[in-house]
């Protein structure tokens, strides 16, 4: 009980949160396949925690309209479209997270924002996906900027090792933050030259956002993902102090730094 870096409530603290199926936007670069190693390493931190992953895949059109017990076959405007479709999240066999194409649903989704908010929108999107699932929409900003309008929310915005990475990471969180979202850099950190390369992206885009944006931006080293992204998600409980439907998946607001490392190999 008494030794040094435990006691009797590390356990309990150990325990990844588990308050309903859960939702983390991640803003897609503009060539969105530069950023499934970055998704992949999020995913694999969330699976070791003990969350059924699924990845929303806004930049892939749905074009195969089967239907698979499991989901692997579904894409987001089917289930979107049959209400009996219910309880998705499980990986199909011989993977580690289901992964569903969702453009033309993303598209059908932010009309419903348009529309009736972004509380019902995002409760549509939740509905299909078990109570340990965790969502990660995977789209371009201006997509998630319309869908999660009015929201206290925050936002991922990869950091990745790609000529275009200043611009697009500064572009997507400047769309976010306009919109009154609070947008996370998260730089892909894969080794020491790697790190080495991204740290001066990541300070011109910080700069730039504190500068031209009077944005203090929050960056979350690959290591700290796990934990942070479930104390920041949103699940589809009701609180009266937010729109309906809608709540942090941990309220006290805590940011603790994950020690699940990477399984990306």
């Amino acid at each position: 009980m008494f030794e040094v870096g435990h006691d009797q409530a590390a356990g309990l603290r150990a325990e990844p949160p588990s308050a309903g199926t859960a939702l983390m936007p991640v803003a897609a670069p503009a060539q969105p396949a530069r950023a499934y190693e970055w998704l992949c390493t999020l995913a694999a931190h969330l699976t070791s925690m003990g969350r059924d992953v699924v990845i929303v895949d806004g930049s892939a059109p749905e074009a195969n309209p089967g239907r698979e017990r499991n989901g692997s076959h579904l894409g987001l405007l089917h289930t979107l479209q049959d209400p009996s479709i219910a309880g998705l999240g499980t990986a199909p066999d011989g993977h580690e997270w289901l992964v569903m194409p969702a453009a033309l649903g993303l598209q059908h989704l932010q009309q419903t924002a348009r529309n009736a908010g972004a509380g019902v929108a995002l409760s549509r999107l939740l509905s299909p996906f078990s109570p340990d699932a965790l969502v990660l929409l995977f789209a371009p900003a201006p997509a998630l900027t319309v869908l999660l309008a009015g929201l206290t929310a925050r936002a991922l915005v990869p950091v990745l090792p790609q000529a275009q990475a200043t611009l697009d990471a500064y572009g997507a969180l400047k769309l976010l933050h306009q919109a009154g979202l609070t947008p996370v850099l998260a730089p892909l950190q894969t080794g020491a030259g790697a790190d080495a390369a991204l740290q001066p992206v990541v300070d011109s885009v910080a700069d730039c956002a504190e500068r031209h944006l009077g944005l203090p931006v929050q960056v979350w080293p690959t290591h700290t993902w796990g934990l942070r992204v479930l104390d920041s998600a949103l699940t589809r409980h009701h609180t009266p102090t937010r729109q309906p439907g809608l709540r942090p998946a941990v309220q006290d607001g805590r940011h603790t730094a994950a020690t699940a490392q990477t399984l990306w190999s």
